[in-house]
């Protein structure tokens, strides 16, 4: 499974490395030591991530989790949803109905759908890291209020199942069969 994560990143490279970036940028900000982030787009399971220590503090570990996917949907959920509304709601089709001729735009809905796919896809943090911050939110020895749990509650358990689905490609297999579906109909 490890060499499909790999090619579906290396094929959504723009999304996994804004994603590695926005990632590298959070632990500075942060104060998050980092091993290494010499390349966002690799050939391993950290494509698109960097290998940082376990943040200190609960806090440290839940915004190192949540600020990258924040950024990443911010540049890519535009372009995802221009090429979403037009191919698959309103059915810009590669042949323009009213000239009988190829469609030009079709083409540019197709790039913007892929563009914002490959940041909708790279979206979730490391399995590991969410774990750490999980634990360091609602483990036993938590010091954490009641008020941030509540808080971190949704955040949490969404970055959690995303991270899952993202480690084992379901985000990009619904992508690319979203994109086979609507070309097809």
């Amino acid at each position: 499974m490890k060499w499909i994560y790999v090619l579906t990143k290396a094929m959504y490279f723009p999304g996994t490395f804004m994603k590695g970036f926005w990632e590298h940028l959070t632990c500075r900000i942060l104060h998050i030591p980092i091993y290494a982030a010499d390349r966002y787009v690799s050939r391993n399971v950290l494509s698109g991530h960097v290998s940082m220590t376990p943040a200190q503090t609960p806090a440290k570990a839940f915004f190192a989790c949540l600020l990258p996917t924040v950024m990443n949907c911010i540049v890519g959920f535009p372009a995802f949803a221009a090429g979403t509304v037009t191919l698959g709601f309103l059915g810009v089709d590669v042949i323009d109905p009213l000239s009988g001729s190829f469609c030009p735009l079709f083409v540019l809905y197709c790039l913007l759908y892929l563009f914002g796919a490959s940041f909708m896809c790279s979206l979730f943090p490391y399995t590991e890291d969410i774990r750490h911050a999980w634990t360091s939110v609602y483990g036993k020895d938590s010091q954490v209020s009641v008020l941030g749990k509540v808080f971190a509650f949704l955040p949490s358990c969404i970055l959690a199942a995303g991270a899952y689905l993202e480690k084992y490609c379901v985000t990009w297999f619904l992508s690319v069969g979203f994109l086979v579906y609507w070309i097809l109909t």
